[in-house]
């Protein structure tokens, strides 16, 4: 028996490094997944690896910043399972140079940051408890950044990660009534690919999605977060909500 056994779970964005990470791991520990990418051909390597552990797979392109196309991704699942248990909002991202002081940020850059970071989480937690809250069951985990705190290097995508953890929070309260836990993992410098291997890094590495490193002086690999997203939407976090899980070597942003 895994982890999430017989879960339905959906994970977007899972055409990336830290999408596919996730979605692997859940299938690992037993769940049955949605894959969605707004690219035709990043998801496949990700099938293959749920196939080969014995799940169920589909895959969904669209960009969940629409409403439709969000709700189209969600909808596989109860299509496919007739239910939704557990929602990965990894979408996300950043327009531009990463070293981005606020009175250079466009007018595009800041409506994109704030778009492709908030809009998708919106739309896909709005369908997703509809199938979740009749049933009064659910997992949800919104990717945030230890940038939400404040991050001197770009304001818009900080801004943007502020909004995901506020909506974490009130999310929580609000459907912790249904029995859905909501949570947010904030990742520190994280590695764009699985395959990198590399521990220690420079801050201004463009391999790493942002440019923090903690204490312990090492990034985060795809697995870490894959680890923390499996922990949240297990039965090991039923009485935890509303939280931010720094995964960030030791970093811990001012609250």
């Amino acid at each position: 028996m895994g982890r999430v056994d017989g879960q339905k779970a959906v994970v977007t964005g899972s055409g990336g490094a830290m999408g596919r990470a996730i979605a692997v791991r859940l299938a690992e520990e037993g769940a049955d997944v949605v894959l969605n990418d707004r690219l035709a051909d990043r998801a496949g390597s990700a099938e293959e690896e749920i196939r080969a552990v014995g799940r169920d797979v589909v895959t969904v392109v669209g960009n969940v910043t629409r409403r439709a196309e969000a709700r189209q991704v969600v909808g596989a699942a109860v299509d496919r399972w007739g239910r939704v248990d557990i929602l990965v909002n990894v979408v996300g991202g950043i327009k531009g140079a990463m070293y981005n002081p606020v009175w250079s940020i466009s007018e595009e850059e800041w409506e994109f940051a704030l778009g492709i970071n908030l809009r998708g989480t919106f739309h896909c937690t709005q369908a997703a408890v509809e199938d979740m809250m009749p049933r009064k069951h659910g997992k949800i985990v919104n990717i945030a950044s230890v940038a939400w705190a404040g991050e001197a290097a770009h304001a818009h995508y900080a801004s943007a990660k502020a909004g995901v953890v506020s909506f974490t929070r009130s999310a929580a309260w609000q459907l912790g009534p249904y029995d859905i836990n909501v949570n947010a993992i904030a990742p520190g410098a994280t590695q764009r690919s699985a395959d990198l291997g590399v521990e220690e890094i420079d801050a201004a590495d463009s391999r790493f999605s942002i440019p923090q490193v903690g204490p312990l002086g090492r990034a985060n690999r795809p697995i870490d977060i894959a680890n923390a997203a499996l922990f949240l939407v297990s039965e090991e976090s039923r009485n935890i909500s509303g939280q931010v899980l720094n995964v960030a070597a030791g970093s811990n942003p001012a609250i």
